[in-house]
């Protein structure tokens, strides 16, 4: 009673003060910069972080928090529109939120999301405002073997967004680790695959990885059909009025609601883990446990409310041990830690003693961002609802150059780009052959914890770091998950067809995607463990084991595409791929491929000269030429680049002021 009585206090205190106007100015800037893909919470947090200086520390911490918290919910307008995830927290929502808006059901999907961000946001506070007490003594005791086994366990859930092929799963799975692995060892300092480019020293952004492998794909297969998003006429009743029941929707899943947001505002507090992965884990949780599941990834509105009811609490979450240890819950609490220093305030144990009304106050600007947020997105649901009815050849070329401005804000250089449109690639092809991306994206986030923890462990603990009281039982429920899941899919099988004519199995090679992709999977991870057996020890184990995986994965998808199992009157299942699936209709296979060639092929040239000309410059050329290409009238094309470039120069130079890669003739002091 006395901590509700405190926090009472402290909310009606934010009322009566002008943290309320920096509250809601926050949750606005949050709002806008949320829409933009590959700027997020992220780079909004640091743009604004200079423009406190002048304010008192309450004031100027809400302000930043607000606009962390209201990205949370923000992000996934674009998501559920476009296929594009605003964040990479936001990538998961895609999954069903993209597919409603397909189906015209836009406004429905966007009322479910912003309903269960503003309710999940809320929850997540009042279980952090809970269970700060009880909370505290575990993570005084977590030690990197602990929090190795927690990592573990979150990489066994590979298994449950695995799709159909659990072999395809893994392979994907162990490609994504294996990217992440490039760069400087941080432990030996040895060069892991950097191919002479001092770009790879750092390794690949996860940013680049979001957009590539979820956003420029599905661009691409809109250029490629070149229709709009809904191929359904329901504008007045699913796309543009839905969103009343998607507010129904939320509120009719309290349990669901409850669940993901708990799970998630608990995990968020693990340092390092954050809102890239928690949502994955809860998808993955959720789907494997709720009644009629086989819909989740294919336009199932359960999952637009579990994912974005985690997205939300894992902020509250994140910020107990930014407050308490000094360590970041994520990426963007860093900046919120910055914030905190740069303003005179220590972050500590004291935070909860002597400071705990400062830290009543920041759970407080939680929940009034998110409500506040909440409401403007949800005013906006209507006007955006419409832009899935706007024509692909407008939509796409300025899609992809909002993506691009987003991508170089990794590093502010040409590698981004170059490793954006490569990713890209490797996502798009990754649809085609259904090897499912959510593996891919899940494994690359966690593949630095899992070195990095595993060595420290190994130094301080050597072997014995296995068995200590809270590692090994998270060890055994990791291989437990896995097996449980193999036997399911098994007899769920077994069952299926029991009722059919007895399966017959015959050998067929006949080049396929799937067959292609896995040949390359297969080539590039053995000559991933060929190269790794030259490095030391201690920076070669880790690679080793993941690239023998991804052999023996990539060797059974490579059977499975060679011998064909055929069950007589069969039902083609679609069912668990927990990917974005794209239905070209009658369009051929040549004809996809030679449009996707296309496409690419003018953004790469695209590339090449924003490295001659300049990006800024690139990238206006590329949306007028590009609209023309797709059907557009030349003077629209040509109105329609002015007035983008116009609001693009207003928005990228002179607000959010983005430093661009140098051009070439910069570089002889043109």
């Amino acid at each position: 009673m006395e901590v509700i009585s405190q926090f009472s206090a402290v909310l009606a205190g934010i009322f009566s003060s002008q943290i309320i106007l920096y509250i809601m100015l926050g949750a606005v800037i949050g709002t806008l910069i949320a829409v933009l893909p590959g700027i997020g919470g992220l780079s909004g947090v640091a743009l604004l972080l200079p423009f406190t200086f002048g304010l008192d520390p309450y004031t100027a911490i809400a302000f930043l928090l607000a606009t962390l918290a209201v990205t949370s919910t923000a992000d996934s307008i674009p998501a559920i529109l476009f296929g594009v995830p605003g964040t990479p927290a936001s990538m998961v929502t895609v999954l069903d939120g993209h597919p409603m808006a397909k189906r015209g059901e836009a406004g429905r999907a966007m009322g479910a999301a912003f309903t269960s961000s503003v309710l999940g946001g809320i929850f997540g506070a009042a279980v952090l405002l809970a269970t700060i007490p009880f909370i505290m003594p575990v993570m005084m005791r977590a030690t990197s073997p602990e929090l190795l086994g927690l990592v573990i366990f979150g990489l066994a859930m590979v298994a449950a967004v695995s799709g159909q092929s659990l072999a395809r799963g893994i392979g994907a799975a162990c490609l994504g680790v294996l990217l992440a692995y490039i760069g400087q060892d941080p432990q030996t300092a040895t060069l892991r695959w950097t191919f002479g480019q001092v770009y790879l020293w750092d390794g690949v952004g996860i940013l680049l990885v979001a957009l590539g492998i979820y956003a420029l794909p599905e661009l691409v297969d809109m250029a490629i059909l070149n229709t709009r998003i809904a191929q359904t006429e329901k504008e007045n009743s699913s796309a543009l009025n839905g969103e009343w029941q998607g507010v129904k929707d939320a509120l009719s899943h309290p349990w669901l609601m409850t669940k993901s947001s708990g799970i998630s505002a608990v995990l968020g507090v693990v340092p390092a883990i954050g809102a890239a992965v928690i949502p994955w884990l809860v998808y993955a949780y959720v789907s494997a446990t709720t009644r009629g599941k086989s819909q989740f990834g294919n336009g199932d509105v359960r999952g637009v409310i579990a994912v974005e009811s985690s997205n939300n609490a894992t902020v509250g979450g994140a910020l107990l041990p930014t407050l308490t240890f000094g360590i970041p819950g994520s990426a963007p609490m860093a900046l919120i830690l910055g914030g905190l220093l740069l303003h005179g305030i220590a972050p500590g144990p004291d935070m909860l003693v002597g400071k705990i009304d400062f830290t009543y106050m920041m759970i407080a600007t939680i929940v009034v961002a998110n409500i506040f947020g909440g409401f403007l997105a949800f005013g906006l649901t209507r006007w955006l609802a419409k832009l899935v009815f706007v024509r692909s050849s407008i939509l796409v070329p300025i899609m992809l150059s909002i993506v691009m401005i987003g991508a170089v804000q990794s590093s502010r250089s040409w590698g981004d780009v170059i490793a954006v449109i490569l990713i890209g690639i490797l996502g798009w092809l990754m649809k085609r052959a259904r090897w499912s991306r959510a593996p891919f994206f899940l494994a690359f986030i966690l593949a630095p914890l899992v070195d990095r923890y595993f060595h420290i462990s190994m130094n301080i603990h050597g072997w014995d770091w296995v068995a200590r009281p809270f590692v090994w039982p998270m060890l055994v429920g990791s291989l437990l998950f896995v097996v449980m899941l193999m036997l399911r899919r098994f007899f769920q099988a077994r069952r299926r067809n029991e009722d059919r004519a007895p399966a017959q199995w015959r050998v067929e090679f006949r080049p396929s995607a799937d067959l292609l992709f896995s040949v390359g999977g297969l080539a590039v991870t053995f000559a991933a463990f060929v190269t790794s057996l030259a490095w030391t020890f201690r920076a070669g184990i880790l690679p080793q084991i993941v690239s023998g995986l991804g052999i023996a994965c990539c060797v059974i998808a490579l059977v499975t595409c060679v011998l064909h199992r055929r069950v007589p009157d069969a039902a083609t299942a679609t069912e668990g791929n927990f990917d974005i699936e794209t239905d070209f209709g009658q369009m051929t296979q040549k004809t996809v491929s030679w449009r996707a060639g296309l496409f690419l092929g003018a953004l790469c040239v695209m590339c090449g000269l924003g490295w001659l000309i300049g990006l800024p410059v690139a990238l206006i050329g590329f949306v007028l030429l590009a609209m023309i290409a797709m059907g557009e009238r030349p003077i629209q094309a040509f109105v329609i680049c002015v007035a983008t470039s116009v609001v693009g120069w207003a928005l990228f130079e002179k607000f959010l002021r983005l430093s661009w890669p140098n051009p070439l003739y910069q570089l002889f002091g043109g």
